[in-house]
């Protein structure tokens, strides 16, 4: 199987996308009065006064690609020209020194590209086109920059001691224009730390990429999630999965901010294993569907993913050693519980329910053992 070369559509992530019936986060009682959002009425100028200091994060790894253009971008500096109003910022406030945007970002973007960098020249306006295109901030008549300025704009800000779960659902509700930001941007947003850098390393690692045979090209940090994945059954047997996966993910992501060095290089390590095994044994059909030998080419799965990699990570050097000798076993046993109806639905449809989990982990971890006996 090593030897069959497929293509995969350039414009295809890699990823088959995955039904985890993880919509509904909130699946414990809260008390209503814990969630905290105040309103301000800001002005453009106090806002580029907090980007200017760091004070508001405009370029978080976990934002999508800025995409207007130059004359979209005019056209909302011609809107506070004229006194259009703007549409409404939502802000995560939790940590007043650092505020998070969640919808808006193009829109401050905008307006700090043409006042604080001066690098925006106006074009394509429709109403002041004749007085004002080609003109930068600095360019302008100081009545002009003054109104930009002044510019006032309503700010909703998720304020210190709104739990976690409901910042989370908040950020999802609240982030619905444009691009939505995907639940790993979410997550790496909410919590900052060393985790975020960890799981990024090891997505990018040789180990990951040969193991998923340099397929993945998902840029919304699908690839860390399965890295995250990973580490969260790692570290939490799946035995032990009672909440959704969304919790479950959130929750592990502060366990590792947490760690010491020398912890994360222990599971660091127990990860690249685990890759260089999986990749031994599928070789290119590492953590696919195969429901044949000439069957089609299918898109690495995360329910996969998580199923192999945790299951292989608990074997011995010895019982590996025998694992990857019957490799052809372990795959002619894989395809056959593929055909299972029982399996196939646990790793395609609400692949984040515990039973589901289940499942798939528990038909993994006996094919594993019959192989090996």
């Amino acid at each position: 199987m090593e030897n069959e070369i497929y293509d995969i559509d350039e414009g295809e992530t890699g990823i088959e996308p995955e039904d985890t019936d993880s919509e509904e986060l909130i699946t414990s009682p809260f008390a209503p009065g814990s969630i905290r959002i105040s309103t301000s009425i800001l002005s453009i100028g106090q806002l580029l006064k907090r980007i200017k200091n760091k004070e508001i994060k405009l370029d978080p790894e976990f934002q999508r690609e800025f995409v207007w253009k130059d004359g979209a971008q005019s056209r909302l500096i011609e809107s506070m020209l004229i006194r259009f109003p703007l549409p409404a910022f939502y802000m995560d406030a939790t940590n007043d020194d650092e505020w998070l945007v969640i919808d808006g970002l193009q829109r401050l973007s905008t307006v700090e590209r043409f006042v604080l960098r001066n690098d925006l020249k106006l074009r394509d306006l429709e109403y002041l086109g004749e007085e004002l295109n080609g003109k930068t901030h600095n360019n302008l008549l100081r009545s002009l920059q003054r109104r930009i300025d002044e510019t006032q704009v309503t700010v909703y800000k998720i304020d210190k001691g709104t739990p976690p779960e409901v910042r989370y659902s908040l950020f999802k509700r609240i982030n619905t224009g444009g691009l939505p930001l995907s639940p790993q941007e979410i997550r790496h947003a909410l919590h900052p730390g060393k985790a975020n850098s960890f799981l990024a390393e090891l997505a990018g690692s040789e180990e990951f990429k040969r193991a998923t045979n340099n397929s993945i090209r998902d840029k919304r940090m699908t690839d860390r999630e399965m890295v995250l994945r990973f580490l969260a059954f790692s570290i939490t047997p799946y035995t032990e999965y009672r909440t959704n996966l969304v919790v479950f993910l959130n929750e592990h992501t502060d366990k590792l901010n947490k760690m010491s060095q020398e912890e994360l290089e222990h599971w660091k390590n127990r990860f690249l294993r685990a890759m260089k095994v999986a990749h031994y044994i599928f070789g290119q059909w590492a953590f696919r569907k195969i429901y044949s030998r000439k069957g089609q080419y299918s898109h690495v799965s995360k329910p996969l993913f998580e199923a192999w990699a945790v299951n292989i990570d608990k074997l011995t050097d010895n019982e590996i050693e025998v694992l990857v000798k019957k490799g052809e076993q372990v795959i002619d046993e894989f395809i056959k519980i593929m055909k299972k109806r029982y399996f196939d639905n646990a790793i395609s449809v609400a692949t984040g329910t515990p039973s589901r989990v289940k499942t798939r982990f528990e038909y993994i971890e006996n094919l594993i053992r019959e192989v090996l006996a």
